[in-house]
């Protein structure tokens, strides 16, 4: 496939990578835990006896086994090659869940699979290739992209896992979904071109060079504030279904349809979010809509204690949805105003694993709160507190420099400049480092 080129190659891959991110990211990581409480099932119910601990350990497992691949290898990989790779191995571990007899050793196993998937696979790959691949319209552009990922996990419940499960059983279920996320391939082949614009291998002089270290003030806010406040959005999705039926919901029947539909609300709202946070981090002060966000969150988290009032569960998703999504579109675009072109793939190979630790342990650390009070009327309050420590950490971070700004501008596009000279002269010298 030769590299395309005019005004609809650049939104084909945004589309692209909206429809991958939802195969292999939106479906498992929002699906998946509407099986947790089957898991919990005793043998005799058909489930495996496992306690809240031992389900919630699957993915930080994962998560720690393959966390340095990301810096490691993703950022010097070409994206294409990564979201394929990626994304088959998701696949097989997807599947591999529905064949499980019962062993915890085979269960994180299969984490680690689906982890190493997720980290080739992942948003990171995408970050990298939709911000060299667009110049201008950065915000809309990953707005797109991410929109799969709610789009996807919106319908996981409703439209996929529960009837999946209801009409062959929840093993089936998870062979199915597996199957599911093999489409990602045949899109990744069709709309990733296999030359991909990649920087000279000479240096070039006209490129603003880095002459702090990047591990400044405002790295360590956006690192810690994005972190807690990813990890609170996740301790409430996570435990979310089983939230629910400590709350009242013991009909297996009820508690999966209250459940997708209040999932659907959730992640439909949060596609609303991810257009509206990132017209609005291109139009006003990043700092200030992300405010706005945690606004939201805040607003949605006390909803938690009535969920059995008449609409309370969808009313808490649809505000929750629309504020949770400012940290994946908004801190992102956020760097950008602290750190130039050279310094960006060091500082998010650094960040995207760190939140990822956190998005993915601290529902573990929920369900052992939940181990110690029997309840999770405190966990969710830490978790609230998360939430507002993490908003607190991105509100410390200093005005932007506009010479900062103008730097990485300016030092992106001589970069981009450079290679495309380069390649002009010698094609053979572009290499499949990535740059941001």
């Amino acid at each position: 496939m030769s590299t395309r080129t005019g005004h609809d190659a650049p939104w084909s891959v945004a589309i692209a990578s909206g429809l991958i991110l939802g195969l292999v990211v939106g479906i498992p990581y929002f699906g998946l835990p509407y099986f947790y409480d089957y898991f919990e099932h005793s043998i005799s119910e058909g489930g495996f006896g496992w306690s809240k601990p031992s389900i919630m350990l699957g993915l930080p497992i994962g998560t720690f086994v393959t966390l340095l691949a990301g810096p490691l290898f993703v950022r010097r990989l070409p994206p294409r090659a990564c979201i394929l790779g990626g994304s088959m191995v998701c696949a097989l571990s997807l599947a591999g869940f529905g064949l499980m007899r019962g062993s915890l050793l085979e269960y994180y196993l299969l984490w680690i699979l689906y982890m190493t998937g997720w980290i080739f696979a992942g948003p990171l790959s995408h970050q990298i290739l939709l911000t060299r691949t667009f110049h201008r319209n950065r915000g809309a552009a990953m707005a797109i992209a991410y929109f799969g990922i709610s789009a996807f996990g919106a319908v996981s419940v409703a439209c996929l896992a529960r009837p999946l499960t209801h009409a062959f059983g929840f093993r089936i279920a998870l062979m199915l979904i597996g199957a599911c996320a093999l489409l990602a391939v045949p899109i990744a082949l069709r709309a990733f071109p296999k030359v991909e614009p990649a920087p000279s291998l000479q240096p070039l002089a006209a490129i603003p060079r880095e002459t702090e270290s990047p591990f400044n003030r405002a790295f360590w806010l956006l690192l810690v504030g994005s972190t807690i406040s990813v990890a609170g959005v996740a301790g409430v999705t996570q435990h979310l279904k089983l939230i629910f039926r400590e709350s009242g919901y013991l009909n297996q029947l009820v508690l999966d349809q209250v459940f997708g539909w209040t999932l659907m609300f959730m992640l439909g709202f949060m596609a609303v979010g991810r257009f509206a946070f990132a017209w609005g981090a291109d139009h006003f002060p990043k700092r200030h809509v992300i405010t706005v966000g945690f606004l939201f969150m805040s607003a949605a988290m006390p909803l938690l204690y009535f969920l059995k009032q008449a609409g309370g569960p969808y009313l808490f998703g649809a505000i929750f949805g629309f504020g949770m999504t400012v940290d994946f579109v908004v801190v992102p675009l956020l760097v950008t105003d602290y750190f130039d072109s050279k310094s960006m793939p060091r500082v998010m190979g650094i960040i995207v694993p760190v939140n990822t630790v956190g998005q993915t342990w601290f529902p573990y650390l929920v369900s052992l709160l939940w181990t110690v009070f029997g309840n999770y009327s405190v966990p969710l309050m830490i978790t609230f507190a998360s939430i507002l420590a993490g908003w607190f950490a991105l509100a410390l971070l200093p005005k932007p420099s506009p010479a900062r700004r103008l730097q990485f501008v300016d030092g992106l596009g001589a970069r981009m400049a450079g290679e495309h000279a380069q390649a002009a002269v010698n094609p053979a010298s572009a290499t499949p480092e990535v740059t941001l």
